[in-house]
């Protein structure tokens, strides 16, 4: 069965005071009180009465009974939590309609041309998807949930893969200009979801179609997380950015200063891959500091995407490569790359777990439940709101645990399955970031 529905989300009631604070703010918001204060003087009179032996005793119980609840629904107003969360979401025209019945959850429409991300209800859950770039042409669907397709009427349906570095299942589906309709499968159901590409517009960016996409997605989603809704003209892969280059200049120049003669270097043939691999040479020959492949006697350096930095840090976990510590490039802070024990150690511009970082997090697990945060996604979000990150860049360890008996790994997913939700949502479950060094100087 196929459904396709689409509902605003209501606008949140304003913290601070409970509900009760809120009711006051409308024109029957006052009375609550006075209710109040009249069910407690009710209560005192007619014991009273019954004291003084002028109201019959089954009065008393009768009033009595009357007055506690009164003054139980006052109390009761007033300290429910204004963030307690409602089950149905309100529609322009003041109807109510039950998110649970296949509703698809948005901010609005999106502009033409532009990523896509909405919520919809398949197999009992709320699952995200995300479509981009969302313009005509090929586009990378990505679906909260295992083993889902995606696919248009004339395309069928297709079956998607899942990424190092992502939650979710990816699927390529090919979308025609202007309107269609856009069926997600998961669970056992089906919806449908209506996408607007919009008319002569540039086709997607070339990374979509690589091991990169899923970040150029994850950077896409963080600037919608944050209420953006531009077109997706080009990936983090696409371009070294200077900022990041600053950081690999960085780290080298941190481990000449603790006496490192040599390097190894793991690198990829994406545009950034190849001029970060340059600029690690660059730096490495002024420091003195040799380049060469991975070997037990030397730190190792990571410039790939995620998909490559993940198979880096599992050979060391395994045994397969030897090194002496992995840093990584500044966007490798992806679940996959930090979850095994390889003494990971990467540059940042920020703190992860502080307030600001984590408002990111929990945004990205309300819109997209599952995803895993990312470097990458972060700053997109950081770009859009504005907030500029640190001058200068910290070296920051990741460590994770695992308790023995849990049957949960350490990246804190269920074994063969997704974690949903925004209360569980963090960089690194069952593990730590912490910084080991001060502002580096970037070279």
């Amino acid at each position: 069965m196929t459904r396709s529905a689409e509902t605003q989300v209501p606008p949140a009631i304003p913290p601070g005071g409970g509900h009760l604070a809120h009711v006051q703010e409308s024109s029957a918001g006052g009375t609550l009180p006075l209710l109040a204060l009249a069910a407690v003087v009710g209560l005192v009179c007619v014991s009273f009465l019954v004291r003084r032996k002028a109201l019959p005793r089954p009065y008393l119980f009768a009033s009595g009974a009357l007055c506690v609840l009164v003054i139980s629904f006052v109390l009761g107003a007033a300290l429910r939590p204004v963030d307690a969360p409602d089950r149905t979401t309100a529609h322009d025209d003041g109807t109510a309609h039950g998110a649970a019945h296949g509703a698809a959850v948005a901010d609005g429409p999106p502009p033409p041309g532009t990523p896509v991300l909405q919520t919809l209800h398949l197999g009992g859950k709320q699952v995200g998807v995300l479509v981009v770039p969302g313009r005509p042409g090929r586009n990378l669907v990505a679906v909260g949930a295992a083993g889902a397709t995606a696919g248009t009427a004339a395309g069928g349906p297709r079956e998607g893969r899942e990424y190092p570095g992502s939650s979710q299942t990816w699927v390529s589906v090919d979308l025609p200009e202007g309107r269609s309709t856009l069926r997600v499968s998961a669970g056992g159901e089906s919806r449908e979801l209506t996408v607007d590409t919009g008319n002569g517009r540039p086709g997607s960016p070339g990374a979509l179609a690589t091991a990169d996409g899923p970040e150029c997605a994850a950077s896409a989603a963080g600037a919608l997380v944050a209420g953006g809704n531009r077109p997706l003209t080009a990936c983090p892969s696409d371009a070294l950015a200077a900022e990041d280059a600053a950081a690999l200049r960085a780290t080298v120049g941190f481990l000449a200063e603790r006496g490192a003669e040599s390097v190894g270097l793991v690198s990829d043939t994406s545009p950034r891959g190849r001029k970060a691999a340059a600029t690690v040479r660059s730096a490495a020959r002024e420091e003195g500091i040799t380049v060469t492949s991975p070997d037990k006697d030397r730190p190792l350096l990571v410039t790939t995407g995620w998909g490559g930095a993940t198979t880096a840090v599992d050979a060391v976990e395994s045994g397969g490569t030897r090194a002496q510590g992995v840093y990584l490039a500044p966007w490798l802070l992806a679940r996959s790359v930090l979850t095994p024990s390889a003494g990971q150690l990467i540059p940042l511009r920020f703190t992860p777990r502080t307030k600001q970082s984590m408002e990111y997090v929990q945004a990205l697990a309300a819109r997209l439940p599952g995803e895993y945060p990312s470097g990458s996604g972060y700053e997109a979000w950081q770009r859009e709101r504005g907030e500029k990150p640190a001058p200068r860049p910290r070296l920051y360890a990741a460590s994770t645990a695992y308790v023995p008996g849990m049957g949960v790994p350490a990246d804190g997913e269920a074994a063969g399955g997704h974690h949903h939700g925004a209360s569980g949502a963090d960089w690194l479950p069952s593990g730590m970031i912490s910084p080991v060094s001060g502002p580096m100087r970037e070279g």
